[in-house]
């Protein structure tokens, strides 16, 4: 990943394909609100990532639901590292599934098989929940 300034506090990532990510401050920071910030990128790479590994694993199982949203909820400190403290994911699945293999599939995703799950519950408290419709 190289990362260019810009200019106007905006930043471009590439990733070794040559995908282009731009990145800015939020409106606190003198950024436009245009473009999401590190820790909006932060939290889609933790919730796309475990919606990425979910479906995989539920896949895997022969289970194909038919839709899923992951929304993310979370508390950072106040003070300087403003770092989350905690951080909670709700899985929203709809489909006929089974609640065991749902259940089984999200807990090995967020323990195990998602890297950005495990490197933030190294930080911060991660939990989760799902519900299915």
């Amino acid at each position: 990943m190289n990362i260019t300034y810009e200019g106007d506090l905006k930043f471009l990532a590439e990733n070794s394909a040559g995908q282009i990510i731009p990145i800015e401050p939020g409106p606190v920071f003198g950024g436009s609100g245009l473009t999401p910030n590190p820790i909006d990128y932060l939290l889609a790479s933790l919730g796309s990532c475990a919606g990425i590994k979910v479906l995989l694993d539920l896949q895997e199982s022969g289970v194909r639901p038919d839709s899923l949203k992951v929304t993310i909820t979370g508390t950072r400190k106040e003070t300087p590292p403003t770092v989350f403290e905690r951080l909670h994911l709700t899985f929203i699945i709809t489909g006929t599934l089974d609640d065991r293999i749902v259940a089984d599939a999200i807990h090995e995703t967020m323990t195990l098989m998602c890297p950005v799950a495990v490197m933030i519950g190294r930080a911060a408290e991660v939990t989760w929940e799902y519900r299915i419709s």
